[in-house]
């Protein structure tokens, strides 16, 4: 198959010890792999590994953006330097965080950076520390489109696994027969890059939906899944 994702099944059952080590009020992630890949405008998008951690389940808190020039901890590219924000900038983030859907705009703190890198991708996304950098390329971009989409991503790696199992299954994701590995089986995908694993595919859903729900009408399903996701 011309698109087939060769992406480890990782979401599946965890083991009731494991469970047992998260306290109350929070859900077992398993460390995996977010691989590298290239949006079909050329974009490029860094590999990531996400560390096995319990998380919170979801609590929607007023967004508070943190415009900040300081290197996040840890971060896989030690060299990366970032630059001053200008207070137009910040005014159109918030701006946009404003407009954009509760469900992915109130998760509390969101540290947000300027890099001084030059890079064709518009932006990236650290969930495990709710970090985004952006990238001068996103002067090209639709600001809304971008942080929409990276922001879904923070919403996926905050979902527990019934969530994305009812995700993976309205929008067709299938395991192949070896039993370790997903392929996207939707007819419809607008956004090629979908392809390479459900977190993606969520996230350009997530956009597209944001920006126009209309591009849904003929996959009712698939509307109803991404309406219960943004209510």
């Amino acid at each position: 198959m011309k698109y087939l994702t060769v992406l480890f099944f990782i979401f599946g059952s965890i083991s009731a010890s494991h469970a047992n080590k998260c306290p109350e009020g929070h859900f077992p992630v398993r460390s995996h792999p977010r691989n590298a890949y290239t949006k079909t405008d050329g974009t490029a998008v860094s590999a990531t590994q996400v560390k096995e951690q319990c998380r919170p389940y979801r609590t929607l808190k007023k967004p508070e953006p943190i415009f900040t020039t300081i290197s996040p901890k840890n971060w896989p590219n030690p060299n990366e330097k970032f630059k001053n924000w200008t207070k137009i900038q910040e005014i159109k983030v918030r701006a946009v965080l404003e407009k954009l859907p509760k469900s992915i705009t109130n998760i509390g703190k969101i540290t947000l950076l300027r890099s001084t890198e030059k890079s064709i991708n518009p932006s990236v996304s650290n969930s495990e520390n709710q970090i985004i950098v952006i990238y001068d390329s996103i002067s090209s971009h639709d600001l809304s489109r971008v942080l929409s989409h990276e922001l879904a991503h923070i919403y996926w790696d905050s979902l527990d696994y019934k969530s994305k199992e009812e995700f993976r299954t309205t929008a067709e994701w299938k395991i192949n027969r070896d039993g370790q590995t997903l392929s996207l089986q939707r007819k419809k995908v607008s956004i090629q890059d979908s392809y390479n694993g459900p977190d993606e595919d969520f996230s350009n859903l997530i956009e597209l939906y944001i920006q126009n729900a209309n591009n849904f009408k003929d996959q009712p399903s698939l509307l109803k899944c991404l309406e219960n996701f943004l209510k």
